[in-house]
């Protein structure tokens, strides 16, 4: 049997308490490809912490068929600090508490190391070779991060047990949403493979996201290399799993088995064989996604579904003003500034002024109003 279990112990935030990370394992160490897979990273979302359960154990029972051709690493809870933020029972996991800001912005970049790796391959390697010789020298960069706060020791970890990887999957979800991944344009062909195998409907492409997300820690190495002819060694994306309160066994199932699809077709498991959903993708540069903003403060009343088309000027939804002397007269509407597919909506129903409550992947290019970027909270 190939399952270990390993428990990673970090710094101790108070005096009388302890936290640490688990970590299962499946296969050996260098045989096949490697796939690391990490879930609520924003710690306040939890479908995939279900569906990484779900996970092991299906994993468990293609081991024990002989069908683990890979190395697979699964970190079922990847933030214990931000799942440990509750204030007034609410958790809120999506920035730190320690005033270090969001937990998926501001990873290090490894990227000089990869360089430097380069350095020192021999021109008749082959491919595969300088591949290993870059995860190696990025694995010793990861391990000599600083650790000076909890936050980065949890970085530092993270990174030092993903960075060698081939496959890198990053399970997030939205407020509300139909199931979407971000990908690298790179990395198209295979997010696409991804994307049908998990039945996914939304695929958001990207040149490389603002704010250093962990999927770009994993691609951004590759890219520094890749004037040198070594192409990237590292599928990275970041998969949302629906809305927050979408947990339930029946999701998680499917979406586990939808990611050991994925895994039997890159070839790491064998033995298992399950039928996709069909699914029609709908493709967007993230460039082109209409991040609408609330126009005034109220109720939020939607006028559209998710997975609903919507043209450009068209009400998606309406405001309602709490303030209006006239309830019929209070209503302003929502308008798009773009056409395509609702996938994601504010699930608060009260809003303030400025705030982002929708996202439509569209089909052309959007000027930036705002001054930032869809991922920038």
């Amino acid at each position: 049997m190939t399952h270990t279990v390993s428990k990673i112990p970090l710094l101790s935030p108070t005096p009388g308490t302890e936290r640490h990370l688990k970590i299962h394992r499946f296969g050996q160490q260098g045989v096949g490809l490697k796939v690391y897979i990490q879930a609520a990273l924003h710690a306040d979302e939890w479908p995939g912490l279900l569906t990484l359960q779900h996970l092991i154990g299906v994993l468990k029972k293609v081991e024990q068929n002989d069908g683990i051709k890979g190395e697979i690493v699964l970190v079922p809870y990847a933030n214990p600090i931000g799942m440990d933020q509750r204030v007034n029972g609410v958790v809120l996991g999506r920035h730190s508490f320690s005033g270090q800001g969001n937990y998926n912005r501001n990873w290090p970049d490894l990227s000089v190391m990869a360089e430097e790796a380069v350095m020192n391959i021999k021109p008749e390697a082959s491919i595969k070779q300088k591949q290993a010789s870059i995860k190696k020298a990025l694995k010793t960069g990861a391990n000599l991060l600083p650790k000076m706060t909890p936050l980065d020791e949890l970085k530092a970890v993270l990174l030092s047990e993903s960075i060698d990887s081939d496959i890198v999957l990053d399970v997030h979800c939205d407020s509300e949403a139909l199931p979407h991944i971000y990908c690298n344009k790179k990395q198209l062909s295979e997010s696409l493979e991804l994307a049908y195998d998990m039945a996914c409907p939304v695929l958001l492409i990207e040149d490389m996201p603002e704010g250093d997300p962990f999927d770009s820690a994993q691609i951004k190495p590759w890219l520094a290399v890749e004037k040198s002819g070594i192409p990237s060694g590292c599928h990275s994306v970041t998969l949302e799993l629906r809305g927050q309160s979408d947990v339930s066994d029946s999701l998680a199932i499917s979406d586990a088995l939808g990611i050991v699809r994925f895994l039997s077709r890159r070839g790491v498991i064998d033995g298992v064989t399950s039928e996709a959903p069909e699914v029609k993708i709908h493709q967007s540069n993230l460039a082109a996604v209409d991040s609408v903003r609330s126009p005034a403060s109220g109720i939020v009343v939607w006028e559209k579904e998710l997975g609903d088309s919507v043209t450009k000027d068209e009400t998606i939804a309406h405001i309602v003003d709490l303030d209006a002397d006239d309830p019929s007269l209070g209503r302003l509407p929502v308008v798009a500034r773009s056409s395509g597919l609702l996938f994601s909506r504010q699930r608060d129903a009260l809003v303030s002024h400025g705030d982002r409550i929708a996202k439509i992947a569209g089909d052309s290019i959007l000027e930036n109003i705002y001054g930032d970027g869809l991922l920038a909270l």
